[in-house]
C-alpha cells in the first residue's frame, strides 16, 4: 500500500512555560532567542528546500490552579518572530506557591482548546484542522507536577494522555530529572531534554538558559526536530 499523501512543512506550535516566580531567567532567554529558533525553523535544509513553510505559535503561560488568581495566560496563534517576542516580553514570572505546579491542567487546556473544521478558515485560538498541520506543544519548567484531583475535570495524567492522542499532539519537553516527566514522555512520540547541571532544578534551568551559545543551539536543534514532524497524513 502506499503511503497516505502528506501535508508537509506545515506547523502550529506552542510555547507552554511555567511562569511561576522562579522562571524570569528562561523566559528572558526565550525572548532573545526567539528570532534565532524562527530563522532555524523556516531556513532551507541541504536539499535547498524549507523545511517549515507554513508555521503558526503562541505563548502560553502556567500557573498554580490551587494558588494563583490567573492560572493561565493565553494568547492567539501569531505568524511573525516579533509578535511571538512582544508575547513573551507580556509573561511575567510570578506566583506559583510550592511545588509541584499544575502543568497537567495546562497540558489538558492547551490540547483541548478548539480546533477549525475541515476546509474552514483558520483561527487564532483555534488549533488548524488536525490534517491539516502537525500540532507541537514545547514545555519549558523548572518544576515537578501534580495530578489534580478532577479539577478541571479529565486532566489527570491517563486523560492528558487520551486527549494528547486524539489529537495528534507532539511534545517537547524541556524539564528536570524527575519521575514525573519520565511518566509523561511516555506518550507517544514525546521527547524529554532534561536539564542537569545543578542538583537545583531551579538554578539548573537558570544555568542552562544562561549560556546564551548553547541555548540558541538547543532552539536551532529543537527548530530541526519540529521540522522532521510537520508532514502530517492527510487522511
Amino acid at each position: 500500500m502506499n503511503d497516505p499523501q502528506k501535508n508537509k512543512g506545515v506547523v502550529d506550535l506552542v510555547f507552554l512555560i511555567d511562569a511561576t516566580g522562579s522562571m524570569s531567567p528562561c523566559i528572558n532567554a526565550l525572548k532573545t532567542n526567539i528570532e534565532t529558533f524562527v530563522h532555524s525553523l523556516v531556513s532551507k535544509d541541504a536539499n535547498n528546500t524549507t523545511p517549515v513553510k507554513d508555521w503558526r505559535a503562541k505563548v502560553v503561560g502556567y500557573r498554580d490552579f490551587d494558588h494563583d488568581a490567573v492560572p493561565i495566560v493565553d494568547n492567539p496563534f501569531v505568524t511573525d518572530a516579533e509578535s511571538l517576542r512582544r508575547q513573551l516580553s507580556s509573561l511575567h514570572a510570578d506566583g506559583g506557591g510550592d511545588e509541584p505546579e499544575s502543568l497537567l491542567e495546562a497540558v489538558y487546556k492547551v490540547a483541548t482548546m478548539p480546533q477549525t473544521g475541515k476546509g474552514e478558515q483558520t483561527r487564532p485560538d483555534a488549533w488548524r484542522y488536525r490534517t491539516a498541520a502537525a500540532r507541537v506543544v514545547v514545555i519549558f519548567t523548572d518544576a515537578s507536577f501534580k495530578e489534580p484531583l478532577r479539577q478541571p475535570p479529565g486532566a489527570q495524567l491517563e486523560d492528558v494522555f487520551n486527549v494528547l492522542t486524539s489529537n495528534r499532539i507532539i511534545l517537547s519537553i524541556f524539564a528536570p530529572d524527575m519521575p514525573c516527566y519520565q511518566r509523561l514522555c511516555e506518550v507517544d512520540k514525546a521527547e524529554w531534554n532534561i536539564v542537569e547541571g545543578d542538583p537545583d532544578p531551579r538554578e539548573a534551568l537558570r544555568l542552562f538558559t544562561a549560556d546564551q551559545k548553547n541555548f540558541a543551539a538547543t532552539l536551532r536543534q529543537l527548530a530541526k526536530t519540529i521540522s522532521k514532524t510537520a508532514d502530517v497524513p492527510l487522511l
